[in-house]
């Protein structure tokens, strides 16, 4: 079948609306995902200070080990290491020893536009950053 700009297109079994027709003839234009990250909420917000704690992450748009890189920045602390879930569930383990306060908590991902590993410091991927949630140590 091919496109028409008529109102309706006429076939071997009747006339068909111009609505069926320009589902049909419809193009869509291919786009890819998104590779920001999305938090959308934490198992728990506060532990206390030099407990070992592990966080759930529940949110969007994580990439596993193999497609990319996602890890944490936790205030100061950079690139603390996830387990990897699902795209939309990951955990870390909140630092030990770290200072009782407030730090943000984003979650990061490492894109280098073709789901391969960097090469070098010539193509070092692109990061994207998620929202930012606070966590708080008592």
């Amino acid at each position: 079948m091919s496109c028409t700009r008529d109102s309706s297109y006429q076939n071997a079994h009747g006339t068909i609306p111009n609505t069926i027709v320009a589902k049909r003839c419809r193009k869509y234009k291919a786009f890819l995902p998104s590779f920001t990250p999305t938090i959308f909420s934490f198992s728990i917000t506060t532990s206390p200070y030099n407990q070992p704690t592990v966080v759930q992450i529940s949110g969007s748009n994580f990439l596993p080990p193999v497609y990319g890189l996602t890890y944490i920045n936790f205030g100061i602390y950079k690139q603390i290491p996830i387990v990897f879930y699902s795209s939309f569930n990951i955990s870390f383990s909140v630092p030990l020893r770290i200072l009782p306060g407030s730090y943000v908590v984003q979650v990061v991902n490492v894109y280098n536009s073709n789901f391969s590993p960097a090469v070098n410091q010539s193509y070092p991927g692109n990061l994207n950053y998620s929202n930012s949630i606070t966590y708080t140590i008592t």
